[in-house]
């Protein structure tokens, strides 16, 4: 079957000017639960187009360029609370001026979800017509201009929007044997963001983004030892914490270890052991979770001198199911897992409460207040410096805003204890 055969087609054509591209669009959409209605995605793209300097058309004839997206929306499931959906869609680029494909590209599986269908189905469209346009422009923009699209030039950029985003100490990067990985997941599917009631979830990816730049300039590490990644999945999250650990081998074993995560996390409601959440996870299979044992596990492959662990996270129950039997979790104590002897571990809450935000800062608060005394003190605050100074700030602050209390939890492994006065993050 031709790719004209098959399905919706939604069309665009740019045409470009010495003054202007100039842009067509024209197209046609299906939709699981309504089949052809008002289109959603069309405007969606004339829209970013004109804000990026673009000029829509009405006639094809005059137009340089020809995009053509085939688009279909269809149901993925459903739970007592929520309707699921996904979209996919085919882009195409043609060139009229050379008569010829210059660009394709496939999106598949853009998520939806909504209280009914037609609202779930309404979502998907949203969510697609968002990262459609967001890639069309982006390619257009910089095959007629040669250049990024502004906003896009680097991944790691931030607006200041706080005292702790500006003026950052600077060090030299003397710490060549210390190594940091980094995660921020805030694209998670409709299921999950129900299911994990999170305040601070708008602002993981800041949050890991400035973490950056602090553990660049302040805490003196080189910025290639720095990885960090947004939205990672199960696989991709296991094989860049095991490679973290494998850093050590190159240095005898003498390697220091920081591992930030700022996402999702949830209580295994049998186990009643917190783990953290990959942005594609979809059931309730825990071998697609990572629990905090096993994290423990996978950044001791390889002999470390010290592991660093950041988890701005809330550890609840799922939202979606009723809680377990009051007696059994009183009998046992929401915590955190042991440490090993060589771990510094430092959670943004107590297992089951809520993990808030001030977003006039544009942060959560526990990496809020740890960003703050690294700059006060220019990245030299010991562990128990820094752990007595999160504790009290975030507790405090969070009962200033009346919100319920949060308090991170710190634990330190045996070897460490001794020093924790004396060691530096």
């Amino acid at each position: 079957m031709s790719r004209i055969m098959m399905g919706a087609i939604l069309l665009f054509v740019f045409y470009h000017t010495t003054a202007q591209t100039k842009v067509y669009i024209t197209g046609s959409e299906f939709h699981w639960t309504r089949g052809a209605v008002a289109q959603v995605v069309q405007p969606k793209i004339g829209r970013q187009l004109i804000e990026n300097g673009f000029h829509i058309v009405s006639d094809s004839n005059s137009a340089d360029y020809i995009i053509r997206v085939k688009c279909h929306s269809y149901a993925n499931g459903q739970t007592q609370f929520f309707f699921f959906g996904l979209l996919d869609a085919k882009l195409w680029v043609y060139d009229k001026k050379n008569a010829g494909e210059v660009w394709f590209a496939e999106l598949n599986r853009i998520k939806g979800g909504s209280p009914t269908p037609e609202s779930a189905d309404d979502k998907v469209y949203s969510n697609s017509a968002r990262i459609i346009a967001d890639t069309l422009t982006r390619y257009l923009y910089r095959r007629t201009t040669g250049k990024l699209l502004p906003g896009f030039e680097r991944e790691t950029e931030f607006e200041p929007l706080c005292s702790a985003d500006s003026d950052i100490p600077e060090l030299p990067p003397a710490r060549r044997n210390t190594y940091v990985l980094i995660i921020a997941n805030d694209s998670y599917s409709p299921m999950q963001m129900a299911r994990c009631v999170s305040d601070s979830i708008d602002d993981h990816s800041r949050d890991a983004r400035v973490f950056r730049e602090y553990a660049i300039r302040t805490l003196g590490i080189p910025q290639g030892n720095v990885q960090i990644i947004l939205n990672a999945k199960s696989f991709e999250m296991r094989r860049e914490i095991i490679r973290l650990a494998s850093y050590s081998r190159g240095v005898n074993g003498n390697a220091e270890l920081i591992f930030y995560y700022a996402g999702y996390g949830m209580i295994d409601e049998k186990t009643l052991e917190p783990f953290i959440l990959p942005v594609d996870v979809e059931n309730d299979d825990p071998k697609f979770f990572i629990s905090i044992s096993d994290l423990y596990k996978m950044l001791q492959e390889d002999a470390s001198k010290r592991i660093t662990i950041l988890l701005e996270s809330s550890f609840r129950f799922d939202a979606l199911k009723p809680l377990p039997d009051k007696i059994k979790t009183n009998k046992i104590r929401l915590r955190y897992p042991n440490v090993p002897a060589n771990v510094f571990f430092m959670a943004a809450a107590s297992p089951g409460q809520r993990t808030w935000s001030d977003h006039q800062s544009g942060h959560s608060l526990f990496t809020l207040s740890l960003l703050s005394k690294l700059k006060e003190t220019r990245g030299k605050a010991s562990l128990k410096e820094l752990s007595e100074y999160i504790i009290q700030d975030v507790r405090t602050t969070s009962l200033k805003m009346k919100l319920k209390e949060q308090v991170p939890n710190i634990l330190c492994g045996s070897a460490l204890t001794k020093d924790i006065s004396v060691l530096k993050l």
